[in-house]
């Protein structure tokens, strides 16, 4: 969903991506404790209950390996976490280790609200590409919780209802997804279908990186308001298709919401998803769900997938405690029994070391995951931190998209809005 570095992002399992030079330091003036040598760690993050369940599960281990730290957890639902976060950055009450996304790790790092970790946790042996997407303006401001990538998910068992097999993701076409989400809707009958729409940053990302473009710059906005008319176009597409729900349907189902996505409902037979997201959709479904490369045009430059941090782990420089946040963080992501207990929730491990011992304990779902990212190797670039702004983006593009599904804007009108409105937010 960003723009892209020149370097091409080698397989998760493949050692030359790494490096094991130890980075790990404590500092001056960055510990603190509360009076009698135990330290007290506020840790916050956003997720469902199964991701609040893991991750106690290693906060629990992480204070018994760590007896003088004490670690309170603060979470919420995705909805309201960052105006919390934001709320208490203002009152000067951050928590001292906390979550963040991709698109707002360059705001929060600018405005001075965030500690070098680069100094607190052991990064030498994390995936040097992806750790390269927590650096801005040459510090490492964040950790990468772990990594994945923006797909296709196909419930097979759907498809075998429609009587149609799954496509062959090397050779498709936008076209071909729109054709065989159509067949399969009208094979299936009433209420399943082919596909439902996606409004996700990532997907116009991809197509765009298809014709040379990217949504985001160092500065602002990088694609044209063509590329995006035509996208609206082929959300249009597939409404007019029936392979889609139509725009009420789609805006009811909505476009960020697992549990009640098409696939892990089984309304649906594909869908766009985060590779992280195969065990939900698998759990959800009760079904066998494939990855597929996204589909391209016959023309394109590139089939513009990436992989990325699912998120990152970040330290507020307001921190009284950053030497323990720094442990807390180093412990989450090179510790093996902590991998073992996240498993992919999170993105699969950017520590091959702790990956490699994983493996074979994880499930179904997070080892088919990490195959499909084998597979695609150097297919995958690594992103760059997106300008200030970029959470903005995806609500704004889904509601254009819907200006555009309920004809109250031509696909054209909705682009040329979105690029006047996205450039004054971007920056």
């Amino acid at each position: 969903m960003f723009h892209r570095r020149e370097r091409i992002l080698p397989a998760l399992m493949i050692a030359g991506a790494l490096t094991l030079t130890a980075a790990c330091g404590g500092g001056d003036n960055v510990g603190s404790d509360d009076g009698d040598g135990q330290v007290t760690l506020r840790f916050s993050w956003w997720g469902n209950d199964s991701r609040h369940e893991l991750t106690q599960q290693a906060i629990d281990l992480f204070e018994e390996k760590n007896p003088d730290i004490t670690v309170e957890p603060e979470f919420s639902d995705w909805d309201s976490y960052y105006d919390r976060l934001t709320t208490q950055m203002a009152s000067g009450k951050s928590p001292d280790v906390f979550a963040v996304e991709i698109r707002r790790l360059g705001e929060f790092a600018t405005r001075g609200t965030l500690a070098d970790v680069g100094a607190l946790v052991n990064t030498g042996d994390l995936n040097e590409e992806v750790l390269a997407s927590g650096n801005v303006n040459g510090t490492q401001y964040a950790v990468p919780t772990g990594a994945n990538t923006f797909a296709v998910t196909a419930n097979l068992a759907v498809l075998e209802d429609a009587g149609v097999e799954p496509p062959d993701d090397a050779t498709w076409t936008w076209d071909d997804y729109i054709e065989l989400s159509a067949e399969i809707t009208e094979a299936t009958g009433a209420g399943v279908y082919g596909t439902q729409l996606s409004y996700n940053d990532a997907y116009l990302n991809i197509f765009a990186a298809q014709r040379g473009e990217s949504v985001y710059t160092d500065d602002g906005l990088g694609v044209s308001a063509e590329t995006v008319a035509d996208w609206y176009r082929s959300h249009l597409g597939l409404i007019d298709a029936q392979a889609s729900p139509d725009a009420a349907t789609s805006t009811e189902i909505g476009s960020t919401g697992i549990e009640t996505s098409l696939v892990a409902t089984n309304q649906g037979a594909l869908g766009m998803w985060w590779s992280n997201q195969l065990s939900a959709i698998t759990a959800g479904s009760g079904e066998e769900i494939e990855l597929l490369r996204m589909p391209k045009d016959p023309g394109a430059v590139s089939g513009g997938m990436f992989l990325q941090p699912t998120m990152f782990w970040t330290v507020s420089e307001n921190s009284e405690r950053k030497e323990a946040a720094g442990k807390l963080i180093d412990f989450l992501v090179n510790d093996p029994e902590a991998g073992a207990i996240l498993g992919s929730d999170r993105g699969l491990p950017m520590n091959a070391t702790v990956l490699a011992e994983i493996e074979s304990t994880l499930p179904e779902p997070d080892r088919m995951s990490l195959e499909f990212i084998n597979t695609l190797g150097d297919e995958l670039s690594a992103p760059e931190p997106p300008p200030t702004g970029a959470g903005e983006i995806p609500p704004m593009l889904e509601r254009y998209g819907e200006e555009v599904i309920f004809d109250r804007m031509s696909p054209q009108e909705a682009a040329e809005a979105f690029i006047a409105e996205a450039s004054s937010t971007l920056g």
